[in-house]
């Protein structure tokens, strides 16, 4: 009951898809541990935490860890269920997180009393929508939070972001206008909120609230689900958000001028003239001269060689994360937008082989699996790439 058999029959029983859809997946135990752990420590003696996505109850029995032992089975009950609160939108996952805070209480204290039934116990872990449960949120003086990593296509979000949003980002956006100005939030997030330029206002926006906090990358959540995630406990007050190191002094950005290649080739109608054209299938890695062979209309922005492209998907599991090659000719080229376009700012071809260097070393690896731990570079993430390794 409390060592991952109740996820691996969840599993078992749903589809991926359906897992997907219904944004069930789980915390492991190492990362309900930090965060209940990290979140323990800013509560008050008696205070309240409540999970608003809690499933079956990973970060709560986590939290529950914490708590004192009554003289009974009963006693300890009643007592955490005044410090426990919970909100799922099933009722197989709500009474599978009671009946595994049971089954932790009897293990902790070696109670052995039988209990006929979970009716009136943990009266505050329930079935609802965390988006309408706000006076439930606001009560609790902590929170713990390990919300869908789906996206949300229908939304009334217009302020940091449009068409479909990370549901984690929606729903934190939420907890945070919900909760107690007190109360502080452990939670596992997808790494792109954290670094993607797509999110960069949504970040804006929670900073603006009046809380801060550092980060912890941990790479894939699990063998089954295929996003990159992050722990932080936000805390009231003003300070940093996410911050990394140090920016260094010289970087890419001081050097290239940094662009998305404009074309989308499933949007953008085969209109214009003639251009030759580049995409991240036709541009081999690591070329010190590639001359583009393929061509297409295209009427939008082009750019000038020489220039350097880097393919802007890039995992944290490759060898290299910044896969480069320089474009020559004498013609200028309509760029795909899976490619990034990094212009020498003096125009010569020396500096675009400086680049190269420059990416293919392996601190330059390092430095952005430290940075951006998302599946796609960003312009910004290229940009801070530090000037090092090359003369």
């Amino acid at each position: 009951m409390l060592n991952g058999v109740p996820y691996k029959a969840f599993r078992q029983s749903l589809s991926i898809e359906d897992r997907r859809a219904l944004g069930t997946f789980f915390s492991s135990q190492e990362l309900a541990r930090e965060l209940a752990g990290a979140l323990h420590a800013t509560m008050p003696e008696d205070g309240i935490a409540l999970d608003p996505t809690c499933g079956i109850g990973d970060l709560l029995i986590a939290f529950a860890e914490y708590l004192p032992l009554g003289r009974s089975l009963l006693e300890t009950l009643r007592g955490w269920g005044k410090r426990l609160a919970g909100i799922d939108q099933r009722q197989d996952l709500i009474t599978m997180a009671k009946a595994r805070l049971v089954a932790l209480a009897r293990a902790r204290g070696g109670f052995t009393a039988p209990i006929s039934s979970l009716d009136g116990f943990f009266p505050n872990i329930v079935i609802g929508d965390m988006c309408r449960e706000t006076k439930r949120i606001a009560k609790a003086d902590g929170l713990l939070f390990n919300p869908p990593f789906g996206g949300i296509s229908e939304h009334d979000i217009s302020e940091w972001g449009t068409g479909k949003l990370s549901a984690a980002a929606i729903l934190l956006d939420t907890l945070l206008e919900a909760r107690s100005p007190k109360a502080s939030i452990a939670a596992v997030l997808p790494e792109v909120l954290r670094c993607g330029s797509r999110y960069a206002r949504f970040r804006s926006k929670i900073s603006a609230r009046s809380v801060s906090g550092g980060f912890r990358s941990h790479g894939r959540f699990d063998s089954w689900t295929d996003v990159d995630v992050f722990t932080t406990l936000l805390t009231p007050g003003v300070g940093a958000l996410w911050a990394g190191a140090s920016a260094p002094s010289d970087v890419v950005g001081n050097r290239f001028t940094v662009r998305i290649g404009p074309v989308v080739p499933h949007r953008h109608e085969k209109k214009g003239e003639w251009q030759s054209f580049i995409c991240a299938k036709t541009v081999p890695a690591w070329a010190v001269a590639f001359k583009p062979h393929v061509s297409r209309r295209f009427k939008g922005t082009l750019f000038r060689p020489p220039f350097v492209v880097v393919r802007r998907t890039s995992s944290p599991s490759d060898r290299k994360r910044a896969v480069g090659a320089i474009v020559v000719g004498k013609n200028k080229v309509a760029v795909e937008n899976h490619l990034v376009v990094l212009m020498p700012k003096d125009g010569r071809y020396k500096s675009c082989i400086g680049l190269l260097k420059v990416l293919q070393a392996d601190a330059t690896t390092d430095y952005l699996n430290r940075t951006i731990r998302c599946r796609h570079l960003t312009s910004g993430s290229v940009m801070s790439i530090p000037w090092t390794g090359s003369s």
